[in-house]
């Protein structure tokens, strides 16, 4: 049973193809039959959105008999190993042109080698199944994640960087440099000249891995192999690319040096000294910090890197032995909320939190009090209860920052997030970090009252939020960055007093803050129509993503609408409980598009006009 997203080889205008599968007899086979592959052009016989692949979300379709089958079916075929990977297409180049041959019995056989055996990539891969989905299937170690050529190829590439560092090291002392210390001790003569070569190369090793591994997807639009992490995940992927490490198109080990060697080049200033630490313990004597902390559980950046760490280690172990002293990368002081490694999510907050809390006191101890600290932030969840809405990842983040003794002195948008990033697609993503900027707070600041603080926000935010919105920040991210200046005002007093006397936690000024908010954006579009004021506070919320229906219900009524008018209105869609927006563009062709109208008049009348390199793809089974 073939596992297949997608059949197409090539979408460009003129140049289409596709794989056909076809169901021929083989007594040879147990079944009795076998799927073979041909490559088609005929676009009258191409797939269409219903056919185009046999797996998808919620399961797979036989090719042959039609049957459906399980995802849970599928994940157990994997875990009992019995998924494999068969040939289905020849990707060949001529005249700087795509062709698409069927596969020859050479091509099968030349990648049907064994397996290399290497207990390094024996190593299981982390679990994290919301991110890390590969194991779910089957591929539980590290060499599942390669085709045995692969394995051959990239082990090829790691054991000559060490021959190519011991050339390095000869011509280095034939021009009568000294040996010297190793790289990783300080050195600067032959022997760290040659550790430094090395290093570079092994870097390339490292991420020629990223696109030559067996989830490498083809991307049937632009014709080309796309990497593996186009996003912080290993996913499943059914149908993958396999390139050559040759010449110099994409997946070849040039091409990922010459990346590297560019990034080199365009270096310059002093240099850098890096160190690996526990934040919550090292010292900041003399330090001027700035830092983008981690956001809870939203990447699980260690286990994540175990992908390219078993390279680095096979690869340049010998030239650093302390850095690449453990099998994996080490993951019990990371920073993360990893409800896997810390006795579920409450157990995983907690050391979070308190991990948090420990960093910025930590830093407080050894601050310098002429220099401020900053701080990066682009963390979106917004958390609504009878108290109002906050933000559990703001709270912390704050929390942390002003119990430890800090003040914020000042806050401002970066524009630093790719719209293209695969987070952002279709969705209201935040475009922009918020950097605040921190100094320590003195001893003998004053105290409020809940009052007081609401009458200095709202005396405060309006004119700080005209200048957010001067900036040119993105509605997207507007809320999130007013945070910062009314945080600043919060956190500007020792404490603030609830009626009952108890101190406001960071959570309830959110709370205040977001209120307040919302109170000057209502003034700001008081003159627009209910409408207008519906779209404007969904895409702060949603962008053009989807959202369910009873939150649309909700905002459209304290908007004096009603869902139902706004789909009408033709801004919006609402279908199985869920409501997306119409994007401008959409809405344009939608207004030039004629409507249907009976005319009369005196002599009749007309209705109105409208207006004017070689590749292998591979699947699974």
């Amino acid at each position: 049973m073939p596992l297949v997203r997608s059949w197409w080889l090539a979408k460009r205008k003129g140049k289409e193809a596709y794989i056909a599968p076809g169901i021929v007899s083989d007594h040879a086979h147990p079944s009795g039959k076998r799927v073979v592959y041909r490559i088609e052009q005929d676009l009258a016989d191409g797939p269409i959105a219903e056919t185009d692949g046999t797996v998808g979300r919620r399961g797979a379709v036989c090719v042959a008999c039609q049957v459906g089958v399980s995802l849970k079916h599928i994940r157990a075929e994997g875990t009992a190993r019995r998924i494999g990977s068969v040939l289905m297409a020849t990707v060949a180049e001529s005249a700087r042109t795509r062709v698409y041959v069927e596969p020859s019995d050479a091509e099968v056989f030349s990648a049907q080698i064994p397996r290399i055996a290497d207990s390094l990539f024996d190593q299981e891969i982390g679990h994290y199944p919301r991110d890390i989905k590969a194991p779910i299937y089957g591929m539980t170690v590290f060499a599942d994640l390669f085709t045995n050529r692969q394995l051959v190829a990239l082990t090829t590439f790691s054991d000559l960087v060490a021959e190519a560092r011991e050339h390095a090291l000869a011509d280095a002392i034939s021009v009568g440099w000294r040996d010297g210390t190793r790289l990783e001790a300080g050195g600067s003569g032959a022997a760290a000249y040659a550790d430094a070569i090395a290093t570079y190369l092994g870097l390339g090793v490292s991420r020629l891995t990223d696109i030559a591994n067996a989830l490498a997807r083809w991307e049937n639009t632009k014709e080309q192999i796309r990497n593996l992490f186009s996003r912080q995940a290993i996913p499943m992927l059914w149908d993958f690319a396999e390139t050559t490490p040759f010449g110099m198109a994409a997946g070849s080990y040039l091409v990922s040096l010459g990346s590297l060697i560019k990034a080199i080049v365009d270096t310059g200033g002093p240099t850098a000294k890096v160190s690996q630490a526990d934040a919550s313990t090292r010292p900041y004597e003399g330090s001027l910090i700035s830092t983008d902390p981690p956001y809870y559980d939203n990447i699980g950046y260690s286990d994540l890197s175990d992908f390219f760490y078993v390279w680095q280690r096979r690869t340049l172990r010998e030239i650093y032995p302390d850095l690449l002293s453990t099998m994996l990368v080490p993951k019990a002081e990371e920073l993360v909320a990893n409800p896997y490694r810390h006795h579920g999510r409450d157990g995983a907050r907690k050391f979070f939190e308190e991990g948090f809390r420990d960093v910025f006191a930590r830093a407080r101890e050894s601050a310098l009090p002429d220099f401020p600290i900053t701080v990066y932030y682009a963390f979106k969840q917004s958390d609504t209860t009878d108290d109002g809405t906050s933000s559990s990842g703001w709270e912390t983040l704050l929390d942390g920052m002003i119990r430890s003794g800090w003040s914020i002195t000042a806050t401002w948008p970066m524009r630093s997030e790719l719209s293209n990033r695969m987070i952002a697609k279709d969705s209201n993503a935040l475009a922009s970090s918020i950097v605040l900027a921190l100094r320590p707070r003195s001893a003998d600041v004053p105290t409020t009252d809940r009052r007081g603080l609401i009458a200095a926000l709202q005396a405060e935010l309006p004119e700080a939020l005209r200048k957010l919105q001067h900036g040119l920040i993105a509605p997207v991210d507007l809320p999130q960055a007013a945070i910062g200046p009314g945080m600043a005002v919060f956190s500007r007093y020792s404490s603030v007093l609830e009626a009952d006397g108890s101190p406001m936690t960071v959570r309830s000024a959110l709370a205040r803050i977001n209120e307040i908010l919302d109170e000057v954006m209502n003034e700001q579009e008081g003159d627009f129509d209910a409408d207008t004021r519906f779209a404007i506070a969904w895409y702060r919320q949603h962008g053009y993503g989807t959202g369910d229906f009873g939150d649309a219900d909700n905002l459209a009524r304290s908007r004096n609408t009603a869902v139902g008018c706004l789909e009408r209105a033709g801004i919006l869609t609402s279908r199985a409980g869920k409501v997306t927006m119409i994007r401008p563009e959409d809405l344009a062709r939608r207004l030039r598009r004629p409507r249907r109208r009976a005319h009369r008049g005196v002599g009749g009348g007309a209705p109105p006009h409208p207006a004017p390199d070689l590749r292998g793809r591979a699947g699974r089974g």
